[in-house]
């Protein structure tokens, strides 16, 4: 049966043939895909750039050319949807590493224990993580990926309680301004941060949900560099980061397929890495320690640098909307996206995903196949509370900066930025505690596991770490030795 149709055609009656609609074709849309490929006869992936047949950045995903990782809960949730998902990233040519055996991490407090047990991460591309799921999704029966076309307008039942599919707009044809639609049971939006869901739904007659953006002004730059021929180190990565609210520039060093290292330079509150030679450069030099720029002084540029500024937190409040529409969800950045420098993207798209799977399994239990009512709700809500752990640890960090814009740091926030800083020096000497700190970090462990009585009691004994006195020459000391490794990286 085909879902597409031209306008005025004969209206297909919804919940008659198991069709989904997902769009946006980047990891969210990816894994809603395949969430969506185990409950519906087909689904249809609607992606509006030309997706590549080989591993590239694209104009959609604005962030591609960043540094990216998959931590450890992204990575558990990804493999039970895509089983031997990290032994097809590794045959492409992700490098495999533990945090923090394989790596120097200078926190706020100083240098990581390198002999903590840690975990494991595949460090890639952004393109090498998409094309791979992309790969997989369209071996999946049933399902569709429709490049080349963006959503103008959602479909919806002639009282409008319903979305019965949406309008699409072929980006690059024969005929530009041609309109069709493709209807469906269920559309999930899943288009990132640009989301047009709010004007989507603005022009079905809903209000759009309220917006909350908090906006530390952090910019970011990137470049890659070939790894010297011949180079020996006892690390495989370099993460520094920033010290707020003295110090807000931070610095990770990263390798990634082909025998290259990805350097992402950050800077809060207005402090942006530039992009021209000299700037670039001088920024990198002025970061805590001088490890990444020495080892990059013989390294050869591969690209030039690239900037990227699209960086604040930004929750759009589905979970609070009055009224909606029926058989219509929002997931991904489309609904939470977060200052990236906290490598939460991915993860949360997977816990996305998963939480999609486990609510239209409910329905199903439920109501039987095909009903849908009130799935849209449930979701949303749920998927409000699974977005609210990572988004606090995000925007509580942010707003140490006091430049950080859109909320206020109120006497909770306070309160916890003083117990982090005196948690901070408990984890580069107390080796449990350290370990406890990296499940969290890791987003396999709840952030109230901070917040044991093992953990405050070693908290209360503490010297309260004073961040702001410490200032950019902070950690200024050698860097701790690790597990020699064999090989070029």
């Amino acid at each position: 049966m085909s879902w597409l149709r031209d306008p005025g055609a004969a209206a297909r009656v919804p919940g008659d043939g198991g069709h989904a609609v997902v769009v946006g074709g980047g990891v969210a849309g990816l894994l809603a895909a395949r969430v969506l490929a185990s409950h519906f006869d087909q689904v249809t992936l609607v992606e509006r750039d030309p997706l590549p047949e080989v591993l590239q950045a694209r104009k959609g995903v604005p962030q591609g050319r960043m540094q990216h990782v998959m931590l450890p809960r992204g990575q558990q949730l990804i493999e039970r949807l895509f089983p031997g998902y990290g032994r097809e990233l590794e045959a492409t040519g992700a490098v495999t590493l533990r945090i923090p055996a394989d790596a120097l991490v200078l926190t706020p407090a100083g240098w990581l224990d390198r002999s903590l047990t840690g975990w494991p991460l595949h460090s890639a591309s952004r393109p090498m993580f998409e094309g791979v799921l992309r790969r997989r999704v369209r071996d999946l029966p049933g399902v569709t990926i429709l490049d080349g076309h963006h959503v103008t307008a959602l479909l919806t039942s002639p009282d409008r309680r319903q979305v019965t599919g949406t309008v699409l707009h072929q980006v690059a044809g024969v005929d530009d301004s041609a309109t069709r639609e493709l209807v469906a049971d269920l559309v999930v939006d899943a288009s990132g941060r640009g989301s047009r869901a709010p004007a989507w739904l603005a022009e079905a007659g809903y209000p759009a949900p309220t917006t909350t953006r908090v906006d530390p002004d952090v910019g970011y730059a990137s470049r890659i560099y070939r790894i010297p021929p011949g180079f020996r180190a006892d690390w495989q990565a370099v993460l520094l980061t920033s010290q707020p609210p003295s110090m807000p520039r931070t610095g990770y060093l990263l390798p990634i397929e082909d025998g290259q290292w990805m350097l992402g330079l950050m800077g809060a509150a207005g402090q942006h890495p530039p992009t021209d030679e000299d700037g670039f450069t001088a920024f990198l030099r002025s970061l805590r320690h001088p490890v990444i720029a020495d080892v990059l002084a013989t390294a050869e540029p591969v690209t030039p640098v690239r900037a990227y500024r699209g960086t604040a937190n930004l929750m759009r409040h589905y979970e609070r909307m009055a009224s909606r529409p029926e058989r219509f969800v929002v997931l991904g950045d489309a609904v939470c996206a977060f200052n990236p420098v906290y490598g939460q993207g991915m993860s949360t798209a997977a816990i996305a995903a998963e939480t999609l799977d486990a609510c239209l399994s409910e329905q199903r239990r439920r109501y039987g196949a095909g009903n849908l009512d009130g799935l849209a709700r449930r979701f949303q809500r749920r998927l409000a509370r699974r977005n609210a752990e990572p988004w606090m640890l995000s925007t509580s960090e942010d707003l140490r900066f006091p430049t950080t814009t859109g909320m206020n740091v109120d006497l909770a926030t306070r309160l916890m930025h003083r117990y982090a800083d005196r948690l901070q020096p408990v984890i580069i000497q107390d080796v449990g505690i350290a370990e406890i700190y990296l499940q969290v970090f890791g987003m396999l462990a709840r952030p109230t596991t901070l917040f044991t009585p093992r953990v405050l009691a070693a908290a209360a004994r503490a010297k309260p770490h004073d961040a702001s006195a410490s200032g950019p020459t902070a950690g200024l000391v050698p860097a701790p030795a690790g597990r020699p490794q064999e090989g070029s990286r």
